[in-house]
């Protein structure tokens, strides 16, 4: 249940898992943004998209072992993972699972918008609003547009899902873990909710190297600087 790019002249694949909400296409502007030496493959969660007759999962855990089971025939060839928000925990936790089983581990995380697993998430908990408030919460996000918001019928099949994978969120118990033997980049917008000392925290949970880097912009900036995304995650699997 993937999306993927030309699979010609494989270096390091990247493989991807959406934020709240999203689906195969989430990544489609970053995946066009990267050369095609780095095939990029996006995961889709249950209960939406192509997947859209298979129940919603109802905790990380979960979707984290749905990930690892869709990734563990791909990952023979050298590969990193990528998540925004919801899907840099989910990346995260998958990774603990594929080092569990003894699975060949990423080269890389690329985590984004998202605070250490120890760290409050505070969009989260937006899930319990009413709807109106809801939708505004989203467009203040940066992560729905305007015109979908707006539209009843599109909000009766997206907010369900977006609510769904903020209570996931919301609803994650931290428990230590190892930390894991994988550097790990993590990306943040200068104007989101995630602080800088939140994201340096990702340094306890890796043994390997850890690095923070800052754009401009909320919680979806990503998306406002693809050309630049594109350029750091070919430029470190090249380092790789």
């Amino acid at each position: 249940m993937f999306e993927s790019k030309s699979m010609i002249h494989l270096t390091t694949s990247l493989f991807c898992f959406p934020f709240a909400g999203g689906n195969v296409y989430s990544y489609r502007p970053l995946a066009q943004n990267i050369s095609p030496t780095v095939p990029v493959v996006t995961f889709e969660p249950p209960g939406r998209g192509r997947r859209g007759q298979e129940p919603r999962l109802t905790d990380i855990d979960a979707m984290a072992s749905d990930l690892t089971s869709q990734l563990a025939p791909s990952i023979q060839q050298p590969y990193a993972l990528f998540g925004h928000s919801m899907g840099a925990l989910v990346i995260y936790l998958a990774t603990h699972k594929l080092m569990q089983n003894n699975l060949p581990l990423p080269r890389h995380l690329f985590l984004s918008g998202k605070g250490a697993p120890d760290q409050t998430s505070v969009e989260a908990r937006w899930y319990t609003l009413p709807l109106e408030e809801f939708k505004q919460k989203l467009i203040t996000l940066g992560g729905c547009p305007p015109a979908v918001a707006n539209d009843r019928e599109l909000m009766e099949y997206f907010a369900p899902i977006i609510r769904d994978d903020m209570r996931v969120v919301a609803e994650y118990q931290h428990a230590a873990l190892p930390p894991l033997p994988v550097p790990i980049t993590v990306l943040i917008g200068d104007q989101e909710s995630t602080t800088l000392a939140q994201a340096w925290q990702w340094q306890k949970y890796t043994s390997r190297a850890c690095r923070v880097v800052t754009y401009t912009g909320g919680h979806f900036f990503l998306f406002d600087h693809v050309d630049a995304i594109g350029t750091l995650i070919q430029a470190t699997l090249a380092e790789a």
